[in-house]
Parts: structure tokens; C-alpha cells; sequence
């Protein structure tokens, strides 16, 4: 845990100084540090455990959202959600721990409402021009495969 609050406190100095790019490298590193040592960590402090994963989730989010990159941000709300469900699911997890588990999953949820209801617009914008590029991307391919 100690590596991971080091990473963590360098990307909010990181995002304070509005270099969020180094911000979301850094959380990245604090999530992958935190995922490595989970089920160790969450055997002996499962709220702590949980709240580093999903704290480096939502920072993530919140750097991209500074970034203005709406649709990362809302991945990383997904992949957090995702995270806890495969959490919640093992055999070795206790009901205090899925009660945790739950409580935190909420939290989430109003979390990406919240994102939501900031960044709806442009989120959806970014979405349709994501997928304009796509479509585009795969007519051209198809045209040139074609030919």
C-alpha cells in the first residue's frame, strides 16, 4: 500500500500542476500497483483494499475528464464497476465485505451520474464523432479491399 499512496499523492501534485496526462500515467501506476497486491491487501484490510482500486479508478476519470477526453473518463467509471463485480462474486468474500463491496459500488454510481449529467453533451458529441470515424475508417477499408 505504501507504493501505491506514493504514486497516488505524486498524480495529485501531478493534476494540482494541470499536468494531467502525467496524472493518468501515475494513477495508471497506483491502480496496477494496488491490483497486484489486492487479494493480499483486501485479506487484511478490505475497506482500505477496495477505496486504493477504486480511488485510482476515479482519479483516472477525473484526469480525463480535465483532459477533456469524456469518453476515457466514463471507461474508467465502467472498468471500476467492473472491478468490484468480480470482486463481489469470489467464494472467499465474507457478507461484510460484500456489504462493503456494495457500499462502494454506490458510491460509483453516483459518481458517474454526477459525470454524467456535467458531461452528458459532450461525452455524447465525442461518442458520435468516435463512431463517425469508425464508420468511416471501415467504409474505406471496405472500399479499398474492394478495388
Amino acid at each position: 500500500m505504501q507504493h501505491w499512496e506514493r504514486l497516488t499523492r505524486q498524480a495529485n501534485r501531478a493534476y494540482s500542476n494541470h499536468a494531467y496526462l502525467e496524472a493518468v500515467d501515475l494513477n495508471r501506476q497506483a491502480l496496477s500497483q494496488a491490483e497486484l497486491s489486492f487479494t493480499e491487501d483486501f485479506h487484511k484490510d478490505a475497506e482500505s483494499a477496495v477505496a486504493a482500486a477504486v480511488v485510482s479508478f476515479l482519479n483516472i476519470a477525473e484526469s480525463y475528464t480535465a483532459l477533456g477526453d469524456f469518453i476515457s473518463a466514463n471507461s474508467q467509471y465502467e472498468l471500476a464497476v467492473n472491478f468490484l463485480q468480480t470482486i463481489i462474486v469470489r467464494t472467499d468474500v465474507t457478507e461484510e465485505q460484500r456489504d462493503l463491496i456494495s457500499r462502494t459500488g454506490t458510491h460509483i454510481r453516483f459518481e458517474w451520474e454526477l459525470f454524467t449529467q456535467s458531461h452528458g453533451k459532450a461525452f455524447s458529441s465525442q461518442s458520435k464523432a468516435l463512431l463517425q470515424a469508425l464508420t468511416q475508417a471501415v467504409s474505406y477499408s471496405n472500399s479499398a479491399v474492394q478495388h
